[in-house]
């Protein structure tokens, strides 16, 4: 993230986030309902990569919608955290009945991570791809 731009045409304020790679500049209202996450570190990462790993899924819910729901819920609050999605693909990754809806989230979050840690280990999205999956079902 580049910073804050108040933009008085608008009467509007908006977080200003830059792409180095494709030289795009972003502009999100702030008061938009966009969920915005500082980028993880190296050390966070393998952190939580870590953390999620060794944790035990255990989770039961009384039907796929009320999952489903839940899942929604952990990704998309104002508290996310990358803990939260990462424990979320693992959880989906670990289903037997998983429905199309669920693989799709969990492909969904598997790509926005896997692009998070190509950035932050500077490498491939597959090989970022190819190391979380790694180090969350194995």
């Amino acid at each position: 993230m580049v910073g804050v731009e108040h933009m008085p045409d608008l009467s509007r304020s908006f977080f200003t986030i830059e792409s180095m790679n494709y030289k795009m500049k972003n502009m999100i209202p702030t008061d938009s309902d966009i969920l915005i996450r500082k980028v993880a570190t190296k050390v966070s990462f393998a952190r939580s990569l870590d953390k999620v790993r060794k944790s035990e899924v255990h989770a039961e819910y009384e039907n796929r919608k009320e999952r489903i729901a839940c899942y929604q819920t952990k990704v998309r609050s104002n508290q996310v955290t990358l803990g939260n999605i990462l424990s979320v693909i693992k959880e989906i990754h670990q289903l037997k009945d998983k429905g199309a809806v669920e693989r799709q989230l969990m492909n969904e979050l598997l790509e926005t991570v896997s692009k998070e840690y190509s950035f932050v280990f500077e490498c491939e999205v597959e090989e970022a791809k190819k190391m979380i999956k790694k180090s969350l079902v194995h």
